[in-house]
């Protein structure tokens, strides 16, 4: 086995909230669609080879058109091999640091969900590419 030049530590949880709206107008439709917002922020590190990335999840608003909402953060230290042109770190940092990122908030999503009156969420697969 081979380990990769990019590699992390210590993924935690920075940040969780949560909420059920207790004027949800439409508490029959289960087939509501809910908002699904990421944000990424990517902080380099005075050593040329650490950065720290967050994904900040959001899902739904605090109204009465979402059953829920949920705000959670997770948050991790990355670090690479010295050499990587800076065009692969920055693939790296921007789309794959959220997408290791995203699997751990996923278990946490469904299980705060499925606690709540409304069906479990599970976070779909996401393309963090800038592609469409």
């Amino acid at each position: 086995m081979k380990t990769s030049a990019f590699q992390f530590k210590n993924p935690v949880l920075t940040e969780l909230e949560f909420g059920i709206n207790k004027e949800f107008l439409n508490q029959s439709d289960n087939e509501q669609q809910i908002s699904v917002n990421m944000e990424v922020q990517v902080h380099r590190k005075k050593e040329e080879t650490e950065a720290e990335v967050s994904l900040k999840f959001r899902l739904g608003d605090k109204d009465e058109l979402n059953p829920f909402y949920i705000i959670a953060t997770e948050k991790a230290d990355f670090k690479w091999k010295d050499g990587l042109k800076e065009d692969t770190v920055k693939q790296l940092l921007n789309q794959n640091a959220p997408s290791l990122l995203l699997s751990y908030l996923r278990p946490i999503i469904v299980q705060i969900t499925a606690a709540s009156p409304y069906d479990a969420f599970s976070i779909p697969f996401v393309n963090f590419t800038n592609e469409e």
